[in-house]
């Protein structure tokens, strides 16, 4: 599984993956509000790729009906294999409107949400978690939100107050797992296929989040396929080269700026002055030269 990233998780991302083997990505996140509201961003980022075949739409928001409208919605026009509900987002600016994680500290409410999504939609709903806000419940709540209808539940093996410092708890994700019957996806610090290994030998699910970012071969490796250096090359700059025709519309300049996440993470090995200088690039030909010759080998 590709886990969401905000700035990360676009569909010429999402589709790289899916081509080496993710069988289920999910989109970045959509608050509720604004698509209802007609947000031109939030509808955007709901947009699917034509070519996609396993997209999961992640929504979030505080009010249980308001998130099963804005679920009808993104059926509707992105026609996804299931909703994904976001309530482990730590950042303040979620968590203060009472949506993200601030949904662990309610499992009353986020069950209601949970049944209300199924019932407007008839899709599956998996639910992103975390340990809990301050303190842990997470296996209160994943109870809960089972007996609400949850297909499958993503648990993030910190708590809200600790973001994404520390190391992430897959004792904790196991016990969750334990506790229900539905299946559970761990996701935490899994920056390599050793550590997905180590996590999978837990007895869980496991998905991956920026340990993804600049290796989209990611899903194949795993599995034991060999990606060699020209392979990933001419990935990266498959990637470069979807990122701009998904984006054309807000031109050449825009694009590679936005890109700049992904090509860092490409580059992790290069010397620091060529990362310096590509990141400052601005015309994609020379962007796609930098993959060409600095993108990683086995």
């Amino acid at each position: 599984m590709l886990a969401p990233m905000a700035g990360f998780t676009d569909a010429p991302f999402r589709l790289l993956a899916e081509r080496f083997g993710a069988l289920w990505t999910v989109g970045e996140m959509v608050m509720a509000r604004s698509l209802l509201r007609g947000s031109a961003e939030a509808h955007r980022l709901l947009r699917p790729h034509a070519r996609e075949g396993s997209r999961v739409v992640q929504l979030a928001g505080a009010d249980p009906e308001e998130v099963a409208r804005a679920a009808q919605v993104a059926r509707e026009q992105a026609d996804p294999r299931a909703i994904d509900l976001n309530m482990g987002c730590p950042m303040p600016k979620v968590v203060t409107r009472g949506a993200g994680a601030a949904l662990m500290d309610d499992p009353e409410r986020a069950a209601r949400m949970v049944a209300a999504v199924r019932g407007a939609t008839g899709l599956p709903v998996s639910v992103k978690l975390r340990l809990g806000f301050s303190q842990v419940n997470a296996v209160g709540v994943a109870r809960a939100l089972e007996q609400a209808g949850a297909t499958l539940l993503r648990v993030h093996g910190r708590t809200a107050a600790q973001r994404y410092g520390g190391q992430a708890d897959w004792d904790a994700v196991r016990e969750v797992a334990r506790a229900v019957r539905i299946p559970v996806v761990g996701t935490g610090d899994v920056r390599n296929v050793e550590d997905y290994r180590v996590r999978r030998d837990l007895g869980v699910g496991v998905a991956v989040a920026r340990g993804a970012v600049g290796r989209p071969w990611f899903f194949a490796e795993v599995r034991g396929e060999r990606v060699g250096a020209a392979e990933r090359r001419a990935a990266a700059r498959e990637h470069l080269r979807l990122h701009l025709a998904w984006h054309a519309d807000r031109g050449e300049v825009w694009a590679l700026r936005a890109f700049r996440g992904h090509l860092k993470a490409y580059l992790r090995t290069a010397p620091a002055e060529v990362r310096a200088r590509a990141l400052a690039l601005e015309r994609a030909d020379e962007v796609a030269e930098v993959l060409g010759i600095w993108v990683p080998g086995t």
